[in-house]
């Protein structure tokens, strides 16, 4: 009959356990962002259902969300930093900005560009708006959905 089948060998070491990486993996979080968005949150449950109130939190406040607001955010409120930079990027209100860009500046006017808007006459407002009397630097202008 067939001869019972054992495990490879894995040599040297097998069984031993593993140190801990001398270094810590992914996002560090960084102590100055961690202690603004906890001032900011105060008092406030951190549930989840209440990421989106905690990102306007940020956003009001700041005028952008950074990186390491969104990596603070996450420790707090015991999420994945990638569950936290999938719903901020995407709900396009929300202004992310990575590490080493620039924060938009501290008003952004958005004029919708679809279909429907085009007919009310966006395109219009959104010229007016950066060359006329708006007072907007057309340098500061984007279309985000073009």
């Amino acid at each position: 009959m067939n001869a019972p089948v054992r495990p490879p060998d894995s040599g040297k070491g097998a069984g031993r356990k593993r140190r801990p990486a001398k270094t810590p993996k992914g996002r560090q979080i960084d102590p100055t962002a961690i202690d603004e968005v906890r001032a900011l949150l105060g008092d406030k449950p951190r549930r989840r259902d209440l990421l989106i109130e905690h990102l306007h939190l940020i956003q009001d406040r700041y005028g952008h969300l950074s990186a390491a607001h969104l990596a603070a955010l996450a420790a707090e409120m015991k999420l994945a930093q990638t569950e936290v930079y999938e719903v901020a990027t995407f709900y396009a209100h929300f202004d992310v900005v990575k590490e080493g860009e620039t924060p938009p500046p501290p008003v952004t006017v958005r004029v919708c560009d679809s279909l429907s808007c085009a007919m009310a006459g966006a395109e219009k407002l959104q010229t007016r708006t950066v060359t006329g009397g708006g007072g907007v630097s057309p340098s500061f202008t984007t279309s985000k959905w073009a």
